[in-house]
């Protein structure tokens, strides 16, 4: 294939953007969502508290370049690290579409500065939190993130925004560098597996687009470069989580597809009129590309995941569900949404008022990331669990494990579950108006629990016993009386060594030791058996 002439790249305006761009977007401080789950490992690993004790620590790592990248963050420079790596991302991201756009026919070389400002304002923190304010809903965030309450870019460094490599990927073919398109789309499924289909229908896309203008050289490296670079993941993967025992796969896949992340997997429950609206958008930006070399690259897989899709439908085939045929659209949405916003912005005039008054109000939009981040408007998180997580961090010992309050999620079918809650105040609960939450509880105290509903493992035997500790924790939780019912005796014999619980939904037992009391919890120790 061959390379296009490539414009001047203007360094320090390009960088100003991307700046703006991160900064804009905001991320979340230290340990927040799903973080909480795919930090573990890597943390844990680094040496931090005493999270090698945890035992979802101790089961098989999903994610393990994820989780030596993190290992190597944390000891190099702690939670800063982390968030630098993540900024950096942004940056990246931003910069990719732009150059993205940059090829489309009618954009300027500079690319259209008015889209600038339109991209940096639909993932903007603060236009974010003002949707919230006025509405109840994060309209913005349904213009960057994808079906199925999925994303690619998050509140923070986590596996999934490893999937910004498909960006990058898409922006290389775009410039007429195909097997470096091929070789990015795989370090983006190497990172985490959930992109390996993603990734292998975008590679599919480029060999087919290859092929159909005669680069049959250029197919071939590219497709061999893809599969050296993940075939060692895929490896891995089969190796570690597809087990002999055929049963036991299925229950743990019923398990995780129907119990633990149905709001991902089940159709029904994100399938609204919101995302019939993304659908649009995302063949509206296909039309938008049908002549450009992109066009085939990202139908095929358009295509391949909407029949795949109907098929689980069809079907309600947990393996497929848990392949996430709809997890393309994490792709396809912002780059249809950049497109046709590059589209618009093509038919403004780029002059120096233009775009000073531009570069004005994206400088605006990144102080009110700063001011949303500063004031704790957006990432909300418990602040009651405060003090509670101070105690622990400053008393647990060696050997100690937590049981905190745990239950099964509930999902409401009359409620869309493919909204963001990044920038909504946790839901409260109780007679207190405590919040049951605590999914932070690990990583800022660095304290092993028992376990909790939101980390889950991924190996079968695993998923199983995660359910049963799950459902353990739920009975036990619904006693009042732990000796009456015994519960106290079950809880010694998991190994536990403190118990949690809210103010509201007290236990009582002789063998447990009130240590810390506050507003909204409690802190048992399990007095050592005789």
């Amino acid at each position: 294939m061959t390379r296009e002439p490539q414009p001047p790249r203007l360094w320090p305006w390009a960088i100003l953007w991307a700046i703006l761009f991160a900064v804009a977007h905001g991320q979340s401080p230290e340990f927040y969502s799903n973080q909480h789950q795919y930090l573990l490992h890597g943390l844990a690993k680094a040496g931090l508290g005493h999270l090698a004790d945890d035992w979802l620590a101790k089961t098989q790592d999903p994610t393990p370049m994820f989780t030596a990248l993190v290992d190597g963050l944390y000891t190099v420079a702690g939670t800063f690290g982390l968030q630098a790596v993540f900024f950096v991302l942004l940056g990246a991201y931003f910069e990719s579409m732009r150059r993205l756009v940059e090829t489309l026919p009618g954009m300027t070389q500079r690319g259209t500065t008015w889209f600038l400002l339109a991209f940096v304002a639909i993932h903007a923190a603060v236009l974010r939190v003002a949707s919230v304010w006025l509405t109840g809903v994060d309209y913005p965030w349904y213009l960057q993130a994808g079906l199925a309450a999925q994303y690619l870019l998050g509140p923070g460094l986590q596996p999934s925004a490893f999937g910004i490599f498909l960006i990058f990927s898409l922006t290389a073919f775009a410039r007429g560098r195909p097997v470096l398109a091929a070789g990015l789309a795989a370090v983006a499924a190497v990172m985490h597996s959930t992109y390996l289909l993603p990734a292998g229908l975008l590679t599919v896309g480029y060999l087919v687009e290859l092929l159909r203008t005669r680069h049959r050289i250029h197919a071939l490296m590219a497709g061999a470069l893809a599969l050296a670079v993940v075939l060692p993941a895929l490896a891995y993967d089969v190796w570690t989580f597809v087990p002999d025992d055929s049963g036991q796969l299925q229950e743990a896949q019923r398990i995780l597809a129907e119990v633990r992340i149905p709001h991902h997997t089940v159709v029904g429950n994100w399938l609204d009129s919101v995302a019939v609206i993304q659908i649009v958008i995302m063949v509206a930006g296909l039309c938008a590309l049908r002549r450009t070399r992109l066009f085939w690259p990202l139908t095929i897989p358009a295509v391949v995941s909407a029949v795949l899709s109907v098929v689980q439908v069809l079907t309600k085939n947990d393996s497929l569900a848990l392949l996430f045929p709809w997890r393309f659209s994490v792709v396809l949405m912002p780059v249809a949404v950049a497109v046709l916003l590059a589209k618009l912005a093509s038919r403004l005039s780029d002059g120096r008022v233009g775009d000073r008054i531009a570069l004005a109000l994206a400088m605006l939009l990144a102080i009110g990331g700063i001011w949303v981040t500063a004031t704790g408007r957006g990432y909300r998180v418990n602040e009651a669990e405060a003090p509670l997580l101070q105690h622990v961090r400053d008393t647990m010992q060696p050997g100690d494990v937590y049981l905190v309050p745990t239950k099964f999620a509930t999902l409401k079918p009359e409620k869309p579950t493919s909204q963001s809650k990044t920038f909504v105040p946790p839901v409260r609960t109780g007679q207190t108006g405590i919040p049951v939450d605590l999914q932070r509880f690990r990583l800022a105290t660095g304290a092993p629990i028992y376990i909790d509903f939101k980390a889950v493992p991924y190996a079968p035997a695993e998923v199983i016993e995660w359910h049963t500790r799950v459902a353990n924790c739920e009975r036990w939780y619904k006693q009042r009386d732990w000796d009456v019912s015994k519960v106290i005796d079950e809880v010694r014999a998991a190994g536990i060594t403190h118990v949690i619980t809210t103010a509201d939904k007290d236990v009582t037992s002789r063998e447990l030791e009130l240590v810390y009391p506050d507003e909204s919890y409690r802190v048992y120790r399990v007095r050592k058996g005789h």
